[in-house]
């Protein structure tokens, strides 16, 4: 039963996390967008370009990408909330904290719902 709902926890999330993520802009969280990748084996057919530069992943696409450690999913919500569901694998990173300690080499996908 836990199980399952932290499950639906974390698909939960995930989707809400594409939703918000569509309402900002790379300016404002202080960031340049990254140039979009070409490389076909990385981005699935199905990521569409968007005007901001932010990449959206599927709840599909985040759960494929995490099995096979070629992304990092990372919570921004204080611990509380963190502790109560997140997605399996989860990184906690509180608004704020510096990102440096994240890996260069994977999708950093960053949720808050």
């Amino acid at each position: 039963m836990r199980k399952t709902f932290l499950t639906a926890s974390a698909l939960a999330c995930a989707a809400a996390l594409a939703v918000l993520l569509s309402a900002c802009k790379a300016d404002d969280l202080g960031h340049k967008a990254a140039p979009a990748q070409s490389n076909s084996r990385s981005q699935p057919a199905q990521a569409k370009a968007h005007a901001d530069g932010i990449r959206r992943v599927t709840v599909a696409e985040l759960q494929r990408m995490l099995e096979r450690g070629e992304a990092v999913a990372v919570d921004v919500r204080d611990r509380p909330q963190y502790e109560q569901g997140r997605i399996k694998g989860a990184i906690l990173m509180p608004t704020g904290d510096p990102a440096s300690e994240l890996p260069k080499d994977k999708l950093i996908v960053f949720y808050c719902a």
